[in-house]
């Protein structure tokens, strides 16, 4: 039996937005520049963290970089908002299919990890932000996408239960939690996330390969 599905909630980067180089390498590579060479076993066990806790954690971590944690996350912040006016655009058809469900009065929000000043201003550049009812960041809920919280939240303010809403995300480890909450998940290929692809398509009902237009044959199922 197909989902009916009243609510959809969309991650940003590597999702509505083809984002993720935005942030691929950037702590790293700042670093880098500070004579602090990091593992990227370092980067990924911080995922899911905020901006600012990654800039405390590195100016303790490495207190040779000298600079103050406010001093790091406002260096992060001008580098981050430069790379998305840049190189971030929306995923193909996404614009689209935001049209296509709002049309058919589906209720739409973003749960994202990124900064929401820089979430809003990247979707409102690009004519997006006005498809959704609400928008969620992990300062709004305090942790990281391996628990449900985001979700379970965005879907209460849109007041529509878990298994009437479908979760479009990315990362293998998100849409797994997604799908453990009890939403409907449909998975987004993303290459930064393609050794965990296996995973993701698991957990998704429905999957994205290429483009958002893939899925103009599901919209039936939506409303």
């Amino acid at each position: 039996m197909q989902p009916h599905i009243r609510a959809a909630i969309f991650d940003m980067d590597g999702t509505l937005l083809d984002s993720m180089p935005v942030y691929h390498n950037l702590t790293r590579g700042y670093l880098a520049g500070l004579g602090v060479t990091v593992e990227r076993a370092e980067l990924d066990a911080l995922e899911g963290k905020t901006q600012r806790q990654w800039a405390e954690y590195f100016c303790a971590a490495y207190p040779q970089i000298g600079m103050t944690p406010e001093a790091f996350d406002a260096e992060i912040d001008r580098i981050v908002e430069a790379r998305y006016a840049a190189i971030a655009v929306p995923k193909p058809g996404c614009a689209d299919f935001l049209a296509a469900l709002r049309d058919r009065g589906v209720r739409m929000a973003v749960a994202t990890l990124t900064a929401r000043r820089h979430a809003e201003k990247a979707l409102r550049d690009r004519g997006l932000f006005a498809y959704f009812d609400c928008m969620l960041t992990i300062e709004d809920v305090g942790v990281p996408k391996y628990e449900p919280d985001i979700y379970l939240e965005t879907a209460r303010r849109l007041g529509v239960p878990p298994e009437e809403s479908m979760v479009f995300e990315d990362a293998p480890y998100a849409g797994e939690t997604a799908h453990r909450a009890g939403f409907r998940v449909c998975g987004v290929a993303e290459r930064a996330y393609a050794r965990g692809e296996g995973a993701l398509r698991a957990a998704s009902d429905w999957f994205i390969e290429a483009s958002f237009d893939e899925l103009r044959e599901k919209l039936q199922y939506f409303g």
